[in-house]
């Protein structure tokens, strides 16, 4: 496996004395003076058959880490079994966050790197400022990939940020510096590329047919930032039981990869019929494209489902956040997450929740899929409250 930045990498072999963390703490001085990667990059990386496992792989940017092409995300799992039986086949890049499943998730991930931490790279939807609780309940002393959430401009400018990040780095508790993003996401992006420290970026795929969002993932790319994608799957995900859904699925993993300049699609598993569904696609599949049954699918999200651009932010004079309390829904309604959902929407400030609405319509006027928002609020308030 490979580590570093920019144009200048090590080699550590699976068996070296040197570990991840002790790696980490000697290399960050040299990452943080890295050059970004050129457009050649992408170019001469598409030149060769990368495999981890028997399985697609890929570069993830200037990280240097070698991982799937579809990698393990952990909203769903309470329990380690279905992680365990993921990596067990191949999938060597895992995902999870400590509000996921009220904190069962990284319980289980906690369990399943007891004996397999070497097999995987972790990544950890975490501020740096709370990664050493993680790596308590991880049972692991250092991530792979930190990727706070920051979404919008004022996040991933701010002074404190980067120094958080260069002292866990430098303590040998995390590898690389990245972070999640669900909306303002062309923007968002090229002011990452422009900084040029952000090595990774977990973004939103549910907007992927924006041609702003596709060419700042494509600059993203060329500079060497490594792109997760996220939430560009069919709602609830797949486990190939039903044969349209399993195509859309498959499809879209496809064009993900291939034609919307991701490294990487992060699939939540919650069963092992899920998992077994995304190995197949890795093993043999990758490559199959429906334009029909994608045509589809995007002509569905219209009126139905948030593309979380973020146009609605700040726009509600009664202070409702409308973005934030329409994903909730969504993970209430498409991923079944229930108790999730309402302990997100409990986490609101004060004077922000969906109660509040007073039916105005300003937000449905800025919405660039016609969302009928005022009566998704109040079913939002009916649900979670």
């Amino acid at each position: 496996m490979r580590y570093g930045t920019g144009n200048s990498q090590t080699s550590i072999p699976p068996e070296s004395s040197l570990s991840r963390r002790d790696f980490f703490k000697k290399s960050a001085a040299a990452a943080v003076g890295a050059t970004m990667l050129g457009a050649g990059f992408s170019s001469a990386l598409a030149e060769k058959e990368l495999t981890v496992n028997g399985l697609p792989a890929v570069v993830l940017g200037r990280t240097g880490l070698k991982v799937t092409r579809i990698s393990f995300g952990g909203i769903l799992i309470t329990e380690p079994p279905v992680l365990l039986r993921a990596i067990d086949q191949g999938i060597n890049f895992i995902h999870t966050a400590p509000g996921y499943t009220n904190g069962r998730s990284i319980e289980a991930f906690g369990k399943a790197m007891k004996t397999h931490r070497k097999k995987v790279v972790l990544a950890l939807k975490e501020r740096p400022e709370n990664l050493d609780a993680a790596l308590k309940q991880l049972n692991t002393d250092y991530v792979d990939i930190l990727v706070p959430p920051m979404h919008d401009l004022s996040s991933i400018n701010f002074p404190t940020v980067k120094a958080s990040f260069e002292k866990a780095k430098k303590a040998g508790k995390c590898g690389f510096m990245g972070f999640s993003c669900h909306n303002n996401m062309a923007a968002v992006l090229d002011r990452a590329r422009e900084l040029g420290y952000y090595d990774v970026v977990l973004l939103g795929y549910s907007n992927a047919g924006d041609p702003q969002f596709l060419e700042a993932a494509g600059k993203a790319v060329e500079a060497g930032i490594g792109i997760m994608a996220m939430k560009g799957l069919p709602k609830r995900g797949s486990d190939g039981s039903m044969p349209e859904e399993a195509a859309l699925a498959t499809s879209r993993c496809t064009s993900m990869l291939a034609r919307e300049h991701a490294h990487t699609v992060l699939a939540s598993m919650g069963s092992f019929q899920s998992v077994d569904f995304y190995h197949g696609v890795l093993e043999t599949k990758l490559g199959y494209i429906s334009p029909r049954l994608e045509e589809h699918y995007w002509a569905m999200q219209d009126g139905n489902y948030c593309s979380m651009c973020g146009k609605c932010t700040g726009i509600c004079p009664q202070g409702v956040e409308i973005r934030r309390i329409v994903r909730y829904r969504m993970y209430q309604r498409d991923y079944g997450l229930n108790d999730y959902a309402r302990s997100r929407y409990a986490a609101l400030a004060p004077g922000c929740g969906a109660e509040n609405c007073d039916r105005c319509g300003l937000c449905e006027k800025v919405c660039t899929r016609g969302l009928p928002l005022t009566a998704m609020l109040g079913e939002a308030n009916r649900l979670l409250a």
